[in-house]
């Protein structure tokens, strides 16, 4: 993993190589192992490196033997041997990295070397002959990148926070997102100017300024499944097990995984085998699952180390998390955070369970939608979809309404915004409601879920992988017959029965899974009602944020 920076101007008044490398120290933790920064004309770019598939020191940026191309590069291409394979025919390689055979990669194809990358990954490419910038971000999105144009310049940064070495730190008020989900969506960002690249997107920019483009959309890339129950399963077997064998086969340093007691992180770890293996516990019994993480502690014959946090860790942490984080997220990310910070004196690589509950669908939510949806089967009403939909509201309308944490459920902005970002992925999918909410979850949802486990991962320099995030796995998920991801009232069915000779029963036959969550409201005695109170989480959070980042005054960014 690493952290890039880049800046882009005509206007010689502006210290470039200053700017970028005040970028690179907002982030060092993210690349401890070596500092480059260099100046192409009117582009200036750089990196900080925190080397994992290749340890050893290279002159970065990374340039082609011409000089032309110049990369700066953040991630992991889990393929790139076979694809630097392809291309030492025709170019001179000086290194084992990931990145060289990304910049040969794209002077030889273009942006269509991007389509055949498996892996996580942000970088941009100068060419100094056409003097443009391209800037790429993963196909899932677990690789973050952002941007921001100025009146005379454009800057990008693996973090947000590193844009305000450019940007005002100013609230956008405008972010329509945060309101109806609590966390933001799209290339809205929380911060004033400061917009997200999508995963599966790629940028050009120069002085006169950016055009984005797409080149990966799970839509898109649908494929032909037959309706054969076990092949399917065969070939999902098989597609877990190569995606975990991927993200182990180049490590070169010991890698944990963090079991929850589900099922996804329980299945890449019984499959992956890793040298360490970590669980949070609270002493609370709606808040226990230690007894599920230890069956898989258990089954691999490992010691399980379980992390024991408290209220004051949780205080001494909290400015710390809000820092790291970049925005406001409601998700109790402080059990990561406490994984990680025991974790980094064993580990360079953790393994983790993200996105299989949106590709395979996991919520429990979906089998709200799911069961409605079955009333269209009775035979004497399979001609009336359009009286049950004017009845229930249109598929798109109810999962809106189900999703929505606008604390003004009647905010009829928010609800046509929920109305129409939720219909565009429904949309896509022709009317299967299961892979509707998948994918509209995956691309909402998920994508704050990966931004978390990206920045407080990158916090104590340590890599996430996620075999679940597998394009492939993705683009399965979303081609298979939904009635193998739902069935006979089991959500994740698929996944639970190619689990059933690798992982506990009793961790597959689970219905009350919680996932790494922290009894915050206990510790802050918000739930006298009995009920968990999101709103002052949120609340807290949002402050949190506010006030790390000087938003109110907009002055210098605090670090901690």
């Amino acid at each position: 993993m690493c952290g890039i920076a880049g800046f882009i101007s005509e206007n010689r008044d502006y210290d470039a190589k200053k700017i970028v490398a005040s970028m690179l120290d907002v982030m060092k933790y993210r690349g401890p192992d070596q500092y480059g920064i260099k100046t192409y004309g009117s582009c200036t770019i750089g990196m900080v490196r925190l080397s994992i598939i290749d340890k050893n020191t290279h002159e970065i940026p990374y340039e082609d033997a011409s000089g032309r191309y110049a990369i700066v590069y953040n991630g992991e291409i889990y393929n790139h041997d076979t694809i630097k394979s392809s291309l030492l025919s025709k170019y001179g390689f000086k290194t084992d990295s990931d990145a060289e055979t990304a910049l040969y990669n794209y002077i030889d194809k273009g942006v269509k070397s991007f389509d055949g990358y498996n892996g996580m990954y942000a970088f941009a490419i100068y060419d100094s002959v056409e003097r443009t910038l391209c800037i790429v971000r993963d196909k899932t999105g677990e690789k973050p990148m952002y941007y921001a144009r100025g009146r005379d310049f454009f800057a990008f940064a693996s973090e947000m926070k590193c844009l305000l070495k450019v940007i005002p730190a100013e609230l956008n008020a405008a972010a329509i997102s945060y309101k109806a989900y609590e966390f933001t969506s799209g290339s809205e960002t929380l911060f004033k100017n400061i917009l997200s690249l999508e995963p599966g997107e790629y940028i050009r920019a120069d002085t006169r300024g950016y055009t984005r483009h797409e080149y990966w959309k799970v839509w898109n890339n649908i494929i032909e499944i037959p309706d054969d129950k076990k092949k399917i399963l065969k070939d999902l077997h098989d597609l877990v097990e190569d995606s975990i064998y991927l993200r182990t086969k180049n490590c070169v340093h010991h890698f944990g995984c963090f079991v929850s007691g589900g099922l996804d992180s329980a299945l890449a770890a019984c499959i992956a085998k890793p040298d360490y293996i970590y669980t949070v516990h609270y002493d609370y019994d709606d808040f226990d699952e230690l007894d599920y993480a230890r069956l898989v502690a258990a089954r691999l014959k490992k010691e399980l180390v379980v992390i024991t946090p408290d209220k004051e860790d949780f205080l001494r942490t909290r400015e710390a998390v809000a820092f790291h984080l970049d925005t406001p997220c409601t998700w109790t990310s402080f059990s990561l955070w406490m994984l990680l910070e025991r974790a980094q004196k064993d580990i360079k690589v953790v393994m983790t369970g993200d996105g299989a509950d949106e590709a395979f669908s996991g919520y429990y939510r979906y089998l709200l939608l799911y069961h409605d949806e079955q009333i269209k089967q009775v035979e004497a009403l399979n001609k009336y979809s359009y009286l049950i939909n004017k009845y229930y509201g249109s598929p798109a309308e109810r999962y809106a309404r189900l999703v929505n944490r606008c604390e003004n459920q009647f905010d009829e902005s928010v609800n046509a915004w929920l109305r129409e970002s939720i219909g565009y992925y429904f949309d896509k999918v022709n009317g299967d409601i299961v892979h509707a909410m998948g994918l509209n979850d995956f691309y909402s949802t998920m994508q704050v879920l990966l931004q978390m486990s990206d920045r407080l991962s990158m916090a104590f320099s340590i890599e996430n992988r996620s075999p679940f995030l597998d394009y492939r796995l993705i683009q399965y998920g979303f081609s298979m017959p939904s009635k193998y991801k739902i069935k006979g009232g089991i959500t994740k069915w698929a996944l639970k029965e190619i689990a059933k000779k690798i992982v506990p029963k009793e961790i597959i036959q689970r219905t009350d899974k919680r996932g790494f969550s922290a009894p915050v409201n206990k510790w802050f005695e918000w739930d006298k009602s009995g009920k968990y109170d999101r709103t002052a989480y949120k609340n807290m959070v949002y402050e949190d944020w506010k006030m790390v980042f000087n938003i109110k005054t907009a002055t210098a960014l605090r670090h901690v």
